[in-house]
């Protein structure tokens, strides 16, 4: 039996995978896992998810969980937090799942993968849009070359732009991850453009260029593919990236292996941040390395 605490109630995903792990989930059964703890910034909201999903213990400090748990879950919401609430699992051994965003600044993402690989902890996490049937239909289309020669394409999802959780990084990650997913982890440089509290950013690849539409209280997502031999659209459906992400932190206990590779769980974080320098300068800028 896996024992998981999860540290950041106050996020909606902490109550929903306490629920499926738990058994509250009609058709959903994981007999080897089971949440045992909750903590964060939030007692009332960890007090929800204790009564609710009948857990063991409420850590007042994340640290408490150390020697209690097998696993833990990072759902804060602000990205800031991450970092710190998921290092001193890691430097114990345990593997972790990190929600959106990975964290809030890349060098931070890069230290924390660095200590995970050193430490051989495997990482799942990041945005669960990624898992969606349809951004996967679109990312083998680009892989297989199914539409011939590549022209480009188009994502669009929705931004939080006030919040108390990060700001523009709080919602962000789902297109990010989305547009990297389908289009490759290699993008060039990025522009962006503020109309009211509506995004568009173009992303240069190599060959081609991705627009992506960020929108203020539209919570439809959707992406496209343009090649010359065909164009792919799909709107895309998000009624089962819990279980598709609960199923990739399963697997990743039971076997050790990891969906993505460090690189893959950071380079969303590089993006992002250059997306926001792009908005502060309103020049396009350069995707480089650490």
């Amino acid at each position: 039996m896996f024992r998981v605490g999860i540290i950041g109630s106050e996020n909606s995903h902490a109550m929903a995978f306490a629920r499926i792990f738990n058994g509250l989930e009609e058709g959903v059964s994981y007999p080897d896992i089971r949440v045992t703890a909750v903590g964060g910034h939030y007692p009332e909201e960890s007090r929800k998810v204790f009564d609710a999903c009948g857990l063991d213990f409420i850590a007042e400090r994340s640290e408490e969980m150390l020697g209690r748990v097998d696993a833990v879950m990072i759902t804060a919401r602000d990205g800031r937090f991450h970092g710190a609430f998921a290092r001193p699992f890691i430097e114990a051994g345990i593997p972790a799942f990190i929600d959106k965003p990975f964290t809030s600044d890349y060098q931070e993402a890069v230290a924390l993968a660095r200590l995970a690989k050193e430490k051989g902890v495997p990482l799942v996490g990041g945005s669960s849009v990624k898992y969606a049937p349809q951004v996967l239909e679109l990312k083998q289309a680009v892989e297989s070359g199914a539409l011939g020669k590549l022209y480009g394409g188009e994502v669009s999802a929705p931004v939080n732009m006030h919040n108390e959780y990060g700001g523009f990084l709080f919602y962000a990650s789902h297109l990010a991850e989305v547009s990297l997913t389908v289009f490759g982890y290699n993008p060039k440089s990025v522009a962006a453009f503020r109309q009211g509290d509506n995004l568009v950013i173009v992303t240069r690849y190599e060959d081609f260029l991705v627009t992506g539409h960020y929108n203020e209280g539209n919570y439809n997502y959707a992406a496209s593919v343009y090649g010359k031999e065909g164009t792919l659209q799909r709107e895309i459906d998000l009624s089962a990236i819990y279980q598709s992400e609960c199923d990739s932190f399963v697997r990743m206990l039971r076997t050790g292996e990891m969906d993505h590779s460090y690189d893959q769980l950071v380079k969303p974080v590089l993006y992002l941040n250059a997306i926001e320098r792009a908005l502060e300068t309103g020049r396009e800028v350069e995707i480089g390395t650490e």
